[in-house]
């Protein structure tokens, strides 16, 4: 009786953990296609005149909200894939208009795609180490996202300090 409990409850963690992972697979990229989305309307949506535009003096300008997402990009998903991509030469970031912005967001964005297509089931449930904190590869993939979120929220902030409407939420 005990190794029928045992092989059940063994089958059922297994069963949960793949359609976890299943459902990850099959549901993450459509949110990840829409939080893109939204991020490039927004990025849009402020002149180019108001790129360096900062909400106070010691803040991130509007540019440099949307490259420090890129830089997390490029951070986060070392722990992925055990290489640090970077899309941008940081000390040409005065040189970047709008356009550039954009393609390099664009680009960021796309490699995040492509590693959430690519990464294989089991790879996702691997336990890495950040920040002190045990987590899955699966986590820093919503990590990720959430720390886009965040200066979504921030360059929405932005927009309504000049006087441009922001763009309607679409990232769920």
């Amino acid at each position: 009786m005990t190794r029928i409990c045992i092989l059940i409850s063994f089958f059922l963690i297994n069963t949960i953990e793949g359609k976890t992972q299943g459902y990850f697979q099959e549901e993450f990229p459509k949110v990840w296609e829409r939080s893109t989305n939204y991020t490039k309307a927004i990025v849009k949506a402020m002149p180019e005149k108001l790129y360096d535009f900062k909400a106070y003096e010691d803040g991130m300008s509007f540019k440099e909200q949307q490259l420090h997402i890129v830089d997390n990009i490029s951070f986060l998903t070392n722990y992925i894939t055990g290489d640090f991509k970077s899309f941008y030469k940081k000390d040409k970031l005065d040189e970047l208009n709008k356009q550039q912005v954009l393609e390099i967001l664009d680009s960021a964005f796309n490699y995040v795609s492509v590693l959430i297509e690519n990464t294989e089931t089991s790879a996702l449930s691997e336990e890495i180490i950040f920040k002190d904190a045990e987590m899955s590869k699966q986590n820093i993939f919503y990590l990720i996202r959430s720390h886009i979120i965040h200066h979504m929220g921030q360059s929405v902030f932005y927009l309504r300090m000049n006087n441009i409407k922001a763009p309607t939420y679409v990232g769920w």
